[in-house]
């Protein structure tokens, strides 16, 4: 196994036709098919589904893609903190976060960071709430984002954002949902589709319905995504809870969920480091941006999207 092939794969899924994947990749085709075709019989079965029509990942290839694109990430990490080191000059920030953030009020956090700040590169790294403490603690990140409930018990955090959560009913064409809104003690008694837990989303609406002292019904299946939630929703097979943010713009069905009628019900995401970062320049730079800076740019953005 070699990070060439570890290229090709992705690369081959994001254009989902092997000749434009050797295009970009500069390499032919039977040397990017021969290289995958090697790839898969060291990881024991087929990524890909090939047609003479098309190129489709399998269940498997969907499974393997998130850790070989992990391992490209890391990659690139590994450069950029090499790059770093011979060039004092140049900064590594990186951060890592749950799933559940909300990509599009990230970024526009961080941009103008990146204009202000051209010396420093911002390294993203996607990890499942168990994995994000240890890579903190290891400093194999600088700071990570989580979603909480109630306010985490480090002391060197700051709250980032909320995001109100929406109710999915479980489409049923012979009683359909009538209701605008509800709240947590009056949700039906449909099972919830919660995920596989690793993205928080688990934990957070354990915690949220336990404060409230209400009973929340697991679904016994899981979801891979959250669009699977919103999928299962529509098919009937159970409800849904999820963030605002990662509710498809397209979806008719989601309501608006309280914890009173007057409470909306949230998660909190919070940005958590660790005390140590006065060797670090650029990083407590970042940290008085987020401080000063991201609620002014948050409370811009919250405006517009309400006009």
């Amino acid at each position: 196994m070699n990070l060439k092939q570890l290229q090709f794969v992705v690369n081959v899924a994001k254009e989902g036709s092997f000749s434009k994947a050797a295009e970009i990749s500069f390499a032919t085709q039977p040397t990017l098919s021969n290289a995958i075709a090697q790839l898969e019989e060291e990881l024991g079965d087929r990524l890909f589904q090939r047609t003479t029509r098309s190129v489709e990942l399998t269940a498997f290839g969907e499974f393997m893609l998130p850790k070989i694109e992990e391992v490209l990430r890391s990659r690139d990490e590994m450069l950029g903190a090499a790059h770093s080191y011979h060039n004092p000059e140049h900064k590594v920030l990186r951060i890592g976060f749950s799933p559940l953030v909300d990509m599009q009020r990230l970024n526009h956090v961080l941009e103008p960071f990146r204009q202000i700040h051209p010396e420093v590169t911002i390294f993203f790294k996607e990890c499942f709430i168990d994995e994000l403490d240890n890579r903190l603690h290891l400093q194999q990140i600088d700071l990570q984002i989580v979603p909480r409930v109630s306010e985490p018990d480090e002391t060197n955090h700051l709250l980032f954002y909320r995001d109100p959560l929406w109710y999915l009913p479980a489409h049923s064409a012979e009683t359909p949902d009538r209701h605008l809104s509800y709240t947590l003690s009056d949700l039906p008694s449909t099972p919830v589709i919660m995920t596989g837990g690793g993205c928080g989303l688990n934990g957070a609406l354990d915690e949220l319905f336990s404060a409230r002292q209400c009973q929340l019904t697991a679904y016994p299946g899981q979801a891979i995504s959250y669009q699977v939630i919103e999928d299962w929703a529509g098919l009937g097979i159970g409800a849904g809870i999820l963030p605002q943010a990662k509710i498809s713009a397209a979806n008719a069905m989601a309501l608006p969920l309280f914890c009173e009628r007057d409470q909306p019900a949230c998660f909190d995401y919070y940005w958590i480091w660790n005390s140590d970062v006065g060797h670090a320049g650029h990083l407590q730079a970042f940290i008085d941006y987020l401080q000063h800076q991201a609620p002014v740019l948050l409370a811009g953005l919250d405006a517009a999207v309400a006009v």
